[in-house]
C-alpha cells in the first residue's frame, strides 16, 4: 500500500496592499481623504502639506501616491502653501509684504 504524505507548512505568499488600497480601506473616496486632512490642518491650525506628511509618516504610506487621492480644492491650498514657502518655481502676483 502506498501512502500519501499531504505537506501543510507551506506559507502562502502574502500580498501586500497598495497605499491606495491601504487609505481607501479608512476612506471610502478621495473627497473623504482630502476633507479629513483638511479638517485636521484646520483644528491644528497646521498647513495641509505638514498634515499630509505626518499622516503619511505614521501610516507608512509613499507620499507620492497619495498625489491620486487628492481633490482640487486640497491639491489647491497644496499649491498656494507651496508657492508662499517658495517651494514652487511659478510666477505669481506680487505680494506687498504688511
Amino acid at each position: 500500500m502506498i501512502e500519501k504524505v499531504i505537506d501543510n507548512t507551506q506559507e502562502k505568499p502574502v500580498e501586500k496592499l497598495s497605499d491606495v488600497q491601504l487609505i481607501t480601506k479608512k476612506f471610502k473616496t478621495s473627497t473623504q481623504f482630502s476633507q479629513h486632512i483638511e479638517k485636521i490642518a484646520f483644528r491644528t491650525d497646521s498647513s495641509c502639506i505638514d498634515v499630509l506628511v505626518d499622516y503619511c509618516e505614521k501610516e507608512n504610506i509613499e507620499i507620492e501616491s497619495v498625489k491620486k487621492l487628492l481633490n482640487a480644492s486640497l491639491k489647491e491650498k497644496i499649491k498656494q502653501e507651496a508657492l508662499d514657502l517658495n517651494l514652487l518655481k511659478e510666477k505669481r502676483k506680487n505680494k506687498l509684504p504688511i
